[in-house]
């Protein structure tokens, strides 16, 4: 009997792994830049630095542009914080 399958099996186990890994990672904490935050917010640039200077998003700004956490993204749509979408206190 060979024993090929077994490593083959071996193998798939390894790039299943990753791929779990990267959902993981990607659902923990995906950084976006300011136009992939832009584009997932549907929002224009300075409405989104608006947001980001009053302290509505919680970014870090880096180099010339921002980064942010999609998890705050999410968070902001939800209106967490008592700041809904669409209030200006």
């Amino acid at each position: 009997m060979e024993v090929v399958g077994i490593e083959n099996a071996f193998i798939w186990c390894k790039v299943q792994d990753k791929g779990w890994q990267t959902m993981l990672n990607e659902k923990e904490g995906t950084v976006l830049i300011t136009k992939e935050a832009c584009d997932y917010l549907r929002i224009s640039r300075p409405t989104y630095v608006k947001y980001l200077v009053t302290g509505r998003i919680k970014g870090t700004k880096a180099g010339k542009g921002w980064k942010v956490l999609k998890s705050e993204l999410d968070r902001f749509l939800t209106g967490g914080n008592g700041k809904g979408f669409g209030e200006d206190n």
